[in-house]
């Protein structure tokens, strides 16, 4: 979760094989089996969903916490009694580096998981002369994170991949580059999946928006029973002259991404452009806007987000190709799409046995029309995101 894209390597154009993924959404239903719960891990209630912001000072928890943030990812050259102990007045949970402290502070109840040490084991790591050409190999990985669920089997233990998990062919991975096979056994063991992409700020994967997704998938693919994973998300200019994500585009990340299969999404608040700031996301009142309303909306959904997806029983055609979740919640039918386009156009929706009735659109305060069991919205920018509710009553004909 750190920034290589922003130390001066070179990119080149990215080759995906997209086929092989969208396959991975279509096996979303088998892999999205509810995750292991641990007796001091993470909330295991389904009003749960974890929103977390990377490295971050506790000293900003309440900052944080106003913007609807319930975790810290990383302490840093911690945990220390004095991080936990200001993380125990705010009541921030942390996911930490596992070290005696962490293991024996009196505060250690708002440690609800272990970070590996190493951040971004796939890449090319670091030694004395700069940049080595290998990653960690995956078997010293795995056999790491056993050793710490040996320590402390009570907690999950958190990975956090780099760029390559949705780039393969970033060349920051070295001599490991387009080795996709390494992420399912360095993974062996672990029990949360992270990983960062920026395709703003760093332009990754030429721009595109679904990179984080994309990354959801593949991880997705590899993840065994159980297991969680997350994506990172942009929210400054990090280290480029002239590229931040605007809120729509940070939006449009973060719901791709769940849509895609995502537990729990992070931020990454940092920015070295105009002068280092650990919490660099407050120099934009809208990007702490559009941060606190996707929270919110993240947080009155988390039960339908949580609940199990609904396979086959959506169509979609139009303008644009959209990733789509279909569930089933509390009487109401909710879906949410996202375009996977770098343009706007217009979606046709028909969702089995819907007949006719009105369809709203959260969070946008408008309703759609159903004809003939079929509603039709429009995407009006690149990768744009809609949730709708079809209430039960009334509504939704059974055929």
């Amino acid at each position: 979760m750190t920034l290589l894209a922003t130390r001066g390597m070179s990119l080149r154009p990215p080759i995906l094989v997209l086929a092989a993924l969208l396959m991975a959404t279509q096996a979303r239903a088998s892999d999205e089996a509810h995750p292991k719960v641990f007796a001091n891990g993470l909330p295991a209630d389904p009003s749960y969903f974890p929103i977390g912001v990377v490295m971050q000072q506790p000293r900003f928890a309440q900052e944080y916490q106003a913007i609807g943030v319930n975790l810290f990812v990383g302490l840093w050259k911690g945990p220390t009694e004095d991080q936990l102990a200001e993380l125990a007045n705010a009541g921030m949970p942390a996911i930490a580096a596992q070290n005696d402290v962490g293991l024996t502070s009196p505060n250690a109840s708002l440690i609800r998981g272990w970070l590996y040490e190493i951040d971004e084991p796939d890449n090319a790591q670091p030694s004395g002369s700069g940049y080595s050409q290998s990653c960690v190999p995956a078997h010293i990985f795995a056999a790491r994170v056993k050793e710490m669920k040996a320590r402390d089997p009570t907690r999950p233990v958190m990975i956090g991949f780099g760029r390559g998990v949705a780039d393969p062919n970033w060349i920051g991975r070295g001599f490991c580059t387009g080795d996709m096979g390494y992420y399912a056994e360095a993974s062996a063991g672990a029990d949360i999946l992270a990983f960062d992409i920026y395709p703003v700020a760093s332009n990754a994967l030429s721009g595109r928006l679904d990179a984080p997704s994309l990354g959801v998938l593949r991880l997705r693919a590899a993840a065994r029973d159980g297991q969680q994973v997350w994506p990172t998300i942009e929210t400054t200019h990090i280290g480029s002259p002239t590229s931040r994500v605007t809120p729509s585009q940070l939006k449009s990340e973060v719901w791709l991404a769940i849509i895609r299969g995502a537990n729990g999404i992070i931020y990454f608040a940092h920015e070295w452009t105009g002068g280092f700031r650990a919490d660099g996301m407050f120099r934009y009142p809208d990007i702490v806007d559009a941060v606190k309303e996707t929270n919110a909306l993240i947080g009155k959904l988390a039960p339908v987000i949580n609940s199990p997806t609904v396979e086959g029983e959506v169509a979609a055609s139009g303008t644009v190709s959209p990733a789509t979740m279909l569930k089933r919640w509390n009487g109401a039918t909710y879906l949410f799409a996202a375009s996977t386009d770098a343009k706007p156009g217009v979606v046709s929706f028909a969702l089995k046995g819907l007949a006719s009735g009105r369809v709203e659109v959260i969070g946008e305060k408008r309703e759609l029309a159903i004809s003939k069991g079929v509603f039709v919205d429009s995407f009006g920018a690149p990768f744009a995101a809609h949730i709708y509710r079809i209430a039960a009553a009334g509504d939704v004909g059974r055929r």
